[in-house]
């Protein structure tokens, strides 16, 4: 069997490496002129040897897959690790920067109603026996129509406690909490209870950066593969059969028994299959929630600012320093905006977000002085990504989830959009292992 996998990030990755193993042929081919898709280090600009995430940042410690992959090329976590709740950091609000003390005193129920609106998710991913069919909760159709605009509101969240629950969407589903199913949320809290996550979940990044995992993995499975990855080879058209499918690139046609389409479901609506898709795998792929994130960095030549990670009523949204466990004098600051402050960031170019990202830091730190440099990458604006990751939109789990997970004849789709963990380097590591063992064992 032959096996075309498209994509060369870490689903790709995977899918190749795992397929390979069983005896399989594998080509691989990549659009872009690099390994790691979203998992980008960006070290060019930066004084003092520091290096910063463009994409994908943080490895949980109920990771296992991603800290499996960096164990074997002993690349170690960064640092003590972020807990995320949504009160245990600063705020910036009405002009003042407050810490979780001075917050609950302006209003005393703060946390208890962040409690009680994160309890409501709890319970629905209580109902979920299995965090692979999230379709099968008993009331699946109601909590999926609902969002979590809906939840917050029917508990009355107000004021603060309202800022960090829009916040906290537009950051961990990089979308306004409008556009999130609840029936989704539960079934993240659903995965995290089923692999045995600690009650207290650290985020960490990574020593040298996430673009280390990708290239070391790269190597080794172009060793693996017998073949180099091929770069700046770009799929133009997919024929499909039952018993194969016929690849046109920008360079050459590829014949293979089965295609692995690793790449954002963005990238594949410009895509040209024929017979096309079956209507509903094909509304899937088109309607599927796709969240955005603009991240922008600034270094400063001091860290005159309090550590910390600050959520705000300001256009950056969340503002973190991520060099906080990196050597030098200096330190960059990131804002981390997501949703539709993501997209109408976007829609500067990235000399004008850096200059609001800027006034935003004055206005919160009062630092006196302008950044040395930086970058700003809006993924959304990026057409072979079209944004930061799949987010299921009230009513598409029931409507989109198995569609996409199931085999279409010769046609499989991995990435984090298919996998349990969504959103996560995890989950691209997931839907690859997942997919490749899927047609090892036969099934489409």
């Amino acid at each position: 069997m032959k096996v075309l996998v498209v994509g060369a990030g870490l689903a790709g990755l995977s899918a190749a490496a795992r397929l390979r193993a069983a005896g399989t042929d594998v080509e691989l081919i990549e659009a872009n002129d690099r390994v790691g898709g979203r998992a980008r280090t960006v070290r060019d600009g930066f004084v003092d040897d520091q290096y910063v995430e463009s994409g994908a940042e943080w490895v949980d410690t109920d990771h296992h897959r991603i800290r499996a992959l960096m164990g074997r090329y002993g690349i170690e976590t960064l640092g003590e690790g972020q807990w995320w709740t949504m009160i245990r950091r600063m705020l910036f609000v009405d002009g003042r920067l407050l810490d979780a003390e001075q917050a609950t005193a302006l209003q005393p129920r703060l946390v208890d109603e962040l409690d009680e609106y994160e309890a409501a998710f709890e319970e629905i991913g209580a109902g979920i026996a299995d965090a692979a069919f999230p379709e099968r909760h008993p009331d699946a159709a109601f909590h999926d129509a609902r969002s979590m605009q809906d939840i917050a509101d029917e508990r009355g969240l107000h004021g603060l406690s309202a800022l960090l629950a829009r916040r906290n969407s537009q950051g961990e589903f990089a979308e306004e909490p409008g556009a999130v199913s609840s029936l989704f949320v539960g079934q993240q809290r659903a995965r995290m209870r089923e692999i045995g996550a600690d009650d207290v979940v650290l985020a960490h990044r990574v020593r040298d950066g996430v673009s280390g995992i990708a290239e070391r993995f790269a190597a080794d499975v172009a060793e693996q593969l017998g073949r180099p990855i091929s770069f700046g080879e770009r799929l133009v058209a997919l024929d499909w059969r039952a018993d194969g499918v016929e690849a046109r690139t920008t360079r050459r046609t590829i014949a293979a028994d089965r295609v692995v389409r690793a790449c954002s479901p963005v990238a594949l609506r410009s895509g040209q299959f024929t017979p096309e898709l079956p209507p509903l795998l094909a509304t899937a792929i088109a309607e599927l929630g796709f969240g955005a994130i603009t991240k922008t960095a600034l270094q400063y030549p001091q860290r005159a600012w309090p550590p910390g990670y600050a959520s705000a009523d300001l256009p950056s949204q969340r503002i973190y320093e991520p060099t906080a466990a990196q050597e030098g004098a200096a330190g960059v600051l990131m804002a981390y905006t997501g949703g539709d402050g993501g997209r109408r960031l976007a829609a500067h170019d990235e000399d004008e977000r850096m200059r609001i990202v800027a006034g935003d830091v004055e206005t919160m730190y009062g630092l006196g002085v302008g950044p040395l440099g930086g970058f700003s990458r809006a993924w959304s604006t990026i057409p072979s990504f079209g944004g930061a990751y799949a987010v299921y939109r009230p009513g598409q789990v029931t409507a989109f989830w198995r569609v996409l997970r199931e085999p279409c004849g010769p046609v499989h789709l991995a990435g984090e959009h298919v996998a349990t963990c969504t959103g996560y380097m995890e989950g691209a590591l997931e839907s690859g292992e997942t997919v490749a063992d899927r047609i090892v064992g036969g099934v489409g």
